[in-house]
């Protein structure tokens, strides 16, 4: 950001940059005698939304009903969706050959980690069975998973398997090439479980066990899942917010009145989730590592999620990191260059298995998080610094010349400046001014950080005909600019978007032989 605000600081410098403000002068006819011609180089009005227009740095810019301005920054967003949750569940019912043992057996399957499943429903999936006869009599098999329907009728497969003669294998009945579709199905476990039941009957009607026999479930995919769905731990990922308000920093601090960092959170999983910090780390100008601190970060804080009664509904809610429940005043007005976070999501944090949630093959949830530094509070003597090229070919004929810079200000922020004069090498030849100056100074605020009233300043920058000739040949000026709130930064103050400055620039040339 205070790339921007060199606007302020660096008017002084639009006189020497500008070389085509001084084509008359080189265009005179060679006076054979000395001569001083003031001119006006610059006389504008430039509001903070004017300074902000082309702004491409990484924040995001918003402006309040009332002006203040903020600067955002925001993290990537981290999503997860339901194909994690899906995946294992499919695991425990996609294991290969499920042997049949006995006319009614539960599958082998267990819900993982916790879950307790009341409801699922197959978008996907193929069943294939193998069943043997090893008696004399043909049989006629009737096999039903009773917890798998389809319209509210069981799945249900009836076969008819020729006897057996004693030798070589014995017959069979598969659907080895032509599997049944589950799509569609729905599964209702009872006490966490699904069954096989089976009768073989043979031709003189009595009831035998089959041989050895086995079914194949797999390609599943869920469109819905309900119930008691666990402790599940969704890493999110780490991420990084790089902030460039301080790219030019040299000394100096800043302080937020309101700062705020939020997390938003958009879900359409119906189950209780709570987020799990593991990093919040605000890396700062000066080195240092600052975490950030509050019970809401020990603690989690929870999702919004839709109820049962709320399927295919997208909860949103956002919660907001401020100096009442944090140390953020703190480490954000420690000058932050980065924020490095790890934000996890646990599901049914608090263990209440009478909760009971939901999952859609759509459902997801996604957190981001942003960094907002609202322009109200105060700085002090926060220093910066950039160096900018030069070039005084067109300038033969200027012998000597006095600058002078009248500002009008409206913004609550003064700017203290010095410049250095530095040629090829990066040896300083001159300053631009004798000493520091204050060449932009702070408008008066009230009690709530609002100006008051303009003020003016005058600046005056004398270069002699020796003090020219000696920056004549200077190729770079290195500026160095120090920002000052009012009241040399004892007093919070708020800029707004519509807070002007009016500059105007003359100078006093002389030229000549």
């Amino acid at each position: 950001m205070l790339k921007n605000f060199y606007w302020l600081s660096l008017f002084l410098l639009a006189s020497f940059a500008a070389c085509t403000t001084f084509d008359d002068i080189e265009d005179l006819e060679s006076p054979a005698y000395e001569a001083e011609f003031a001119i006006p180089l610059l006389d504008t009005r430039l509001s903070m939304n004017d300074i902000l227009e082309n702004f491409e740095e990484n924040a995001t810019l918003t402006i309040d009903p009332d002006g203040l301005i903020r600067f955002r920054y925001s993290g990537d967003v981290i999503t997860k969706t339901s194909a994690e949750v899906f995946a294992a569940i499919n695991a425990t019912v996609s294991q290969g050959v499920i042997p049949i043992t006995s006319n009614r057996q539960a599958l082998p399957f267990s819900a993982p980690s916790g879950l307790d499943m009341d409801r699922l429903d197959l978008k996907t999936g193929k069943l294939v069975y193998l069943m043997q006869n090893i008696h004399n009599k043909s049989v006629t098999v009737t096999m039903m998973l009773p917890e798998v329907t389809l319209n509210g009728e069981p799945l249900t497969i009836t076969t008819s398997i020729p006897a057996y003669s004693g030798t070589g294998d014995p017959p069979q009945a598969a659907n080895l090439f032509t599997p049944i579709p589950l799509g569609g199905y729905l599964i209702q476990p009872v006490n966490d479980s699904i069954y096989i039941e089976y009768e073989a009957v043979d031709t003189d009607g009595n009831m035998v066990n089959l041989g050895p026999s086995g079914l194949l479930i797999n390609d599943l995919s869920f469109s819905y899942a309900e119930g008691y769905l666990g402790n599940q731990l969704y890493e999110g990922g780490r991420d990084t917010i790089i902030i460039d308000f301080f790219d030019n920093w040299v000394r100096g601090d800043v302080y937020f009145e309101e700062p705020r960092i939020t997390f938003n959170f958009e879900n359409s999983f119906g189950i209780p989730t709570r987020s799990i910090v593991n990093v919040f780390n605000i890396f700062t100008v000066r080195g240092e590592v600052l975490p950030l601190e509050s019970q809401y970060i020990t603690n989690g804080i929870d999702f919004p999620y839709p109820s049962l009664d709320e399927i295919g509904q997208i909860k949103t809610t956002s919660f907001v990191f401020t100096k009442e429940n944090s140390n953020i005043d703190v480490v954000l007005g420690a000058g932050p260059v980065a924020i490095d976070y790890d934000v996890n999501a646990f599901t049914n944090p608090d263990m209440n298995s009478t909760i009971r949630g939901f999952i859609t093959d759509s459902s997801y949830y996604k957190v981001r998080v942003d960094v907002e530094l609202p322009l109200y509070g105060n700085a002090v003597d926060f220093v910066a610094r950039d160096t900018f090229e030069l070039d005084f070919s067109k300038f033969e004929k200027v012998k000597a010349a006095e600058f002078k810079l009248v500002t009008d200000n409206s913004l609550p922020l003064s700017v203290d400046m010095q410049g250095y004069f530095l040629d090829d090498n990066g040896v300083v030849l001159d300053s631009l001014l004798s000493t520091r100056e204050r060449v932009i100074n702070a408008a008066p605020v009230d009690g709530q950080g609002h100006v008051i009233q303009p003020k003016q300043q005058i600046t005056y920058a004398p270069f002699d005909a020796d003090r020219f000739e000696g920056v004549r040949y200077a190729k770079r000026l290195s500026i160095v600019a120090a920002f000052s709130t009012y009241n040399d930064g004892n007093t919070s103050v708020r800029v707004l978007a519509d807070q002007q400055v009016q500059v105007r620039l003359g100078a006093k040339l002389k030229v000549g032989e």
